[in-house]
């Protein structure tokens, strides 16, 4: 193994200096809550994206457009459990009342 000079090892002291610096630089700036919050929010972002492509692409056709059939059947499925959950809490809302006028009468 040959022995390396001063001079070189010296060169190799400075360019791991350098090396450090910079990866300490780089830390910093990755630990800046303002950088991380921008992270954060890039992340969220291509999630949403993400989820949304993926839950939307039955609904799509090949050129990317909407599919109107698939759409109205999904409106309508949306609209029937409005509608079923609304006549869920009439129903629920009139028993109570109904039971309560006849406790009203009992006394």
């Amino acid at each position: 193994m040959a022995e390396r000079s001063v001079e070189e090892m010296r060169a190799d002291l400075a360019k791991s200096r350098a090396k450090m610096t910079g990866a300490i630089g780089d830390g910093k700036e990755a630990i800046r809550p303002q950088n991380i919050a921008k992270e954060g929010i890039e992340q969220v972002k291509t999630f949403a994206k993400t989820e949304f492509d993926t839950a939307t692409a039955s609904l799509r056709d090949e050129r990317g457009g909407w599919k109107l059939d698939k759409l109205l059947l999904v409106g309508g499925a949306v609209v029937g459990v409005i509608v079923f959950a609304v006549t869920l809490n009439q129903v629920a809302t009139r028993r109570s009342l109904a039971s309560a006028a006849r406790k009203a009468i009992e006394k």
